[in-house]
């Protein structure tokens, strides 16, 4: 159900738009949620490991690529990505988007 033009709900959470893996991700229930719908403050942090397209794949000297991760802070309707996640924003402080049109509740 959205929310927001920022959130759906979820049956476990909340459901945002992240522009750093250009795919939504789930911010669970046992998080804190400052209640704003339009510019949300979650804590502690979100961190969201999952298979990149190279994961487990052998890379130079043998050693095989890591998983893909998003690490990052939402807090008042900015997603701040920390240094260790593994997408072009690694490091950036951007606005959240509002989610796609495809996603969005229609009448």
């Amino acid at each position: 159900m959205q929310v927001s033009p920022k959130l759906r709900r979820a049956v476990n959470g909340y459901v945002h738009w992240c522009p750093g893996c250009e795919e939504t991700h789930v911010v669970p229930d046992i998080w804190i949620f400052d209640g704003d719908l339009n510019r949300p403050t979650f804590t502690p942090s979100v961190k969201i490991t999952y298979n990149g397209p190279d994961a487990g794949q052998a890379r130079d000297g043998g050693r095989r690529a890591p998983q893909a991760c998003c690490h990052y802070f939402l807090t008042a309707g900015r997603l701040k990505f920390c240094s260790d996640s593994s997408h072009a924003l690694a490091g950036a402080t951007v606005d959240l988007p509002d989610l796609p049109l495809h996603l969005m509740d229609r009448p």
